[in-house]
């Protein structure tokens, strides 16, 4: 099944998806059949994210990016990021909230989502509309029930998700039916993706090594950062 998550079968997928449906972003959810709703939780790669959107802007189609201002593995505040979440707005996708309650007590959930959902509008220069939970299933999402919070659409509202075809690339598997058997069955007249741009390489991979040459690679980034900013500036860099 790992064949399924490259590059050259998201564009495959991509054609598919646009000759049935009409593409809509979070904050607009329609209620006339065949629409897609497309999202991308960016839990690892803004990068791969970047690769993903201009596929998806040179086919007409949009989506919505969820960023996680909490992620442990890339940083909005670096000027990269921030860089790549301008670009993508910019060839006509949304850019929504990836929320992680379990990083605050309970308490202060609906004040951090506002924060988050600031910070989030000001470094990407364009309003936070809509709003994912990340990794629901592993503490109690009920709090997270309504369709509308905080002036934001709810992507992981149940309501949501009964109106159309579900499907997830969770973990770097098709939790449900794969995609494509979705996308070519004529009983399915809407859907709602959600995709995580880091399981779709150039190269066919096992997830564990995608994630783990997401890792290495910002490593790698980081370590040339530090190397070119000592050598601009004639510092020694002992041990290189």
């Amino acid at each position: 099944m790992n064949e399924d998550f490259t590059e050259k079968r998201y564009g495959e997928i991509l054609d598919l998806a646009a000759s049935r449906f009409s593409f809509y972003p979070m904050s607009q959810i329609p209620e006339s059949k065949g629409a897609a709703l497309w999202r991308h939780d960016i839990d690892f790669s803004p990068q791969r994210a970047h690769a993903l959107a201009r596929m998806e802007s040179d086919r007409g189609v949009i989506a919505t990016y969820y960023v996680q201002p909490s992620a442990r593995f890339y940083s909005i505040f670096e000027p990269e990021v921030s860089a790549i979440l301008r670009d993508i707005i910019g060839m006509g996708h949304e850019i929504g909230l990836h929320f992680d309650p379990s990083v605050y007590p309970e308490g202060e959930l609906s004040p951090r989502l506002l924060v988050e959902k600031a910070l989030l509008s000001d470094i990407a220069g364009s309003e936070v509309k809509s709003f994912s939970l990340h990794n629901p299933t592993t503490y109690d999402a009920s709090h997270f029930s309504d369709i509308s919070i905080a002036g934001m659409v709810n992507a992981t509202c149940p309501i949501i998700r009964e109106r159309f075809t579900y499907c997830s690339d969770s973990n770097g598997i098709w939790r449900f039916t794969p995609l494509k058997e979705v996308l070519e069955d004529p009983a399915v007249t809407s859907v709602y993706i959600l995709t995580h741009p880091v399981w779709w390489t150039v190269d066919t991979m096992m997830p564990r090594d995608k994630i783990k040459r997401s890792i290495e690679g910002r490593a790698a980034a980081e370590l040339s950062y530090y190397d070119a900013l000592l050598a601009a500036n004639n510092r020694p860099n002992i041990g290189n």
